[in-house]
Order: structure tokens, then sequence, then C-alpha cells
């Protein structure tokens, strides 16, 4: 077993270097969360014409929501679905994942409480990360489910259907079907350091401009209370995952529902670049540069320790607050995860 000082004052040194995301492709996947080699699900984000009054009922229709099992690990299985689909399985890149995995690695050494743990697999050169639950999730999705933590976590997914349309020349309907299974995702490449990194992650919508075109670029929906505005938790760890969920897939805004007991009366937009800034008044604040040089040199770490090119081998990488470690499993473990149709 190999180990990973996690220590944060090793990491604060000018950044290695993040590249903006290029964007590859993107896919959807539908109810059932079957992959769809489309943009099927993609929406367009409808801009209210004032910001500072609006209504939206965030727990319309939620007691006949379409949930999906969040017991359920996908692994990679989309994203080696798109890969196969375009041909792109000989890519020049050394690691292949999805964006949610990143997003807990770049906040690790300011979240040490989240505990992860994820496969490593080195197959024809390029080594793939696959997520799995670790008991602490596992416990958390335990005690929310059926709960009102559960139904305040779905207040986000009607949320977009106040401001999405399935058009740019359609309007938003809150009044269709409740869910959290369909979804749209992009398939980025960027670079962190000297290490080059494929993945994918969900995006809410694509604005329509003035004009009624469809815009460059997503945008992220997220919603908050008053309250929790006040805080300094919500700069120290709300305003980190925001940011890092959104520079991973070069998200340039996030557009904020403010919400008292589930309705919201007022939008926010916050700029991604300007979050540092923003979060930055309070004591010790979070750097960027220690984000993006935690993940870099782990990156290297793994290349250091999984050495051997075998898609039936796996190294497991734990995380539970302190050191990470790096644990060679035996041939064929239960968290292998390339499957033949891919590596065949």
């Amino acid at each position: 077993m190999a180990r990973f000082n996690t220590d944060i004052g090793q990491f604060d040194y000018p950044n290695s270097g993040f590249n903006q995301p290029e964007e590859l492709g993107c896919f959807s996947l539908n109810i059932k969360r079957e992959f769809q080699d489309d943009t099927s699900q993609r929406k367009y984000f409808i801009k209210p014409s004032n910001y500072n009054n609006v209504k939206y009922d965030l727990t319309k229709g939620y007691q006949g929501m379409v949930k999906r099992d969040e017991y359920k690990t996908e692994q990679l299985d989309h994203l080696l679905k798109w890969i196969n689909t375009h041909e792109l399985g000989n890519m020049q890149t050394y690691f292949i994942c999805d964006r949610g995995l990143l997003k807990r690695l770049l906040h690790t050494p300011y979240v040490k409480k989240e505990t992860w743990k994820f496969a490593v697999t080195l197959h024809k050169g390029t080594y793939y990360f696959c997520e799995y639950h670790t008991d602490q999730k596992l416990a958390f999705i335990k005690q929310m489910t059926g709960g009102r933590d559960e139904e305040m976590c779905a207040w986000c997914f009607k949320f977009e259907q106040y401001l999405t349309a399935s058009s740019t020349d359609s309007v938003p309907n809150p009044d269709m079907q409740y869910n959290n299974c369909e979804a749209f995702y992009t398939v980025v490449k960027s670079q962190v350091g000297s290490h080059t990194l494929v993945y994918c992650g969900e995006v809410d919508a694509v604005p329509v401009n003035p004009d009624g075109s469809k815009g460059d670029h997503y945008v992220e929906f997220k919603t908050t209370s008053y309250s929790a505005l006040q805080r300094g938790k919500f700069k120290r760890f709300k305003l980190l995952k925001w940011w890092t969920q959104s520079v991973l897939a070069g998200v340039p805004e996030i557009v904020c529902g403010i919400r008292d007991a589930g309705i919201v009366s007022k939008l926010q937009t916050y700029k991604t670049q300007d979050i540092p800034r923003i979060a930055g008044d309070i004591p010790s604040p979070w750097k960027p540069n220690v984000c993006f040089n935690f993940l870099d040199q782990l990156l290297t770490f793994i290349k250091s320790n999984v050495t051997e090119d075998n898609p039936r081998l796996v190294h497991l990488l734990e995380f539970s607050g302190s050191d990470a470690t790096c644990t060679r499993l035996p041939l064929d473990s239960e968290y292998a995860f390339l499957h033949r149709w891919y590596t065949h």
C-alpha cells in the first residue's frame, strides 16, 4: 500500500496550470438513464424579464417525481459508450474519468470530512478512474432517502424547469413531470500540469441570446436559502464546490435561485472566474492554486504507483480524512470496471 500526503501546506505554490476545457462532444441520458448519442436532453436557458421578481414553487409536483437510484453506481459506462461510438478508444490521453470525481479531488485539501474511493485501471497507456460509494456516502443516502433532505436536494431540478425549454423558441413548462434521471453531458479535454484528462460532466443549459439564437457556452443552475447566504460556510464550502464543478466544464456563469421555504423570489448570477475573489474575504480562504496543485501531484502519484497495463487489474485509491492510500487488488476484483465490449 502506498500513501499520498494530503497536508495542505505542500500544495500552496504557484498554480501548476489548468487549461480551459475543450469540448469534444456530448451525449444524453433518457428517463431510464440509458445512453443516447444525441442532444435530445439539451436544454435552453430562457431568461426571465426581471431577476428580482420571480416566484418559483420548487415543491410543485414533488410527490410524483421519478427518482434515480442513488445507490446504483453507473461506473464509467456512459462515457465509455461515447468513446466507443466515436472511435476514440486510442485517444492520446493519460486520464479518463467523470467530472464528479475530479470535483471531489479538487476540493479535498479544504473538505477533509468528505471521504472518497475510486478504482484505477491502466489500459493501453491510459488511466481510467471509476468512483465508488464510500460507507460515508451510503450512510448519507440512507439517511436522506424519503425525508426532507431528499426533497430539498431535488428542488434544483424543479428550478431548472422554471428556467429552461427544449428549444430556443419555446417556453419553460414547470408542469412537466418532475425527475432527476434525464441528463445532458458534455465531454471535454483539459490539462492539469503535464497531465491530459478527458472527462464528462452534466451541464444544465445553453443560454438563448436576445436575438433568439443559441449561446456559445453552458450555464449552471443552483439554489440556496437567504439564511445560507449570510453564513461563512456558504463562501467556504458551497462556493468552492460551485467553482470546482463549473471551472472543470468551462462553464462561465452560475444562475442561483434565492429561496425561502422552497419558494424562489430572486435570481443572482455568479461569474465562475469571480468566485475565488468573492470567497476571498473569509479567514484563511481556499485557493485555486492549492486545488489544482493537489490534483497535479495526486495524478503524478498514481502514475508512479499504477504501472502494470492490464484491464483486469485495479488499484483502489481511498481517502478518509488523512493520507490517501493506493492499494493493488487481485485480478478481476469486485472493483474491476472496464468491460470486455470496451477492451476487446
